[in-house]
């Protein structure tokens, strides 16, 4: 996702940046993180509404099954068939909400990683790193 950011970092970091250009190229990627950063809250919006609406297609679901289980119970075979089938389509829902969870929560994971790596990065650059300020030059 941030693979270009993460080239620059590289780049600055290994001194590979001339100094006339470094302090353009920190405020470039201190923006980057701020727009970083917004994704991630983006991504975290996403999943407490896909787990919200997760519970509530589950409690759906429970709803007809029980509903179906009632009919059951009466010897209502029409209203079975039909709540069976509704149960059917409601399970499928809930499997597939799931997932997206799941994938959701993987990418928020990944993210924040890559962000937090872009951070201790940052942090590096700013301080020096790769400037020779710190490898043998005026800073030793």
């Amino acid at each position: 996702m941030f693979e270009d950011i993460r080239r620059a970092f590289e780049s600055l970091l290994n001194g590979e940046v001339p100094a006339t250009e470094r302090r353009g190229m920190l405020s470039e990627m201190r923006e980057t993180l701020v727009r970083a950063r917004l994704a991630v809250d983006d991504l975290r919006t996403g999943v407490v509404a896909t787990r919200e609406r997760l519970v509530q297609e589950q409690q759906e679901l429970a709803t007809i099954s029980r509903r179906k289980t009632l009919a059951e119970g009466i010897g209502d075979t029409e209203t079975v068939t039909v709540a069976a089938r509704f149960e059917s389509h409601q399970a499928e829902r809930v499997l597939v909400l799931d997932r997206k969870l799941e994938a959701q929560e993987g990418e928020l994971a990944l993210v924040e990683r890559e962000v937090d790596e872009m951070k201790a990065q940052f942090r590096a650059a700013s301080a020096g790193v790769g400037s020779g300020l710190r490898e043998g030059g005026i800073g030793s």
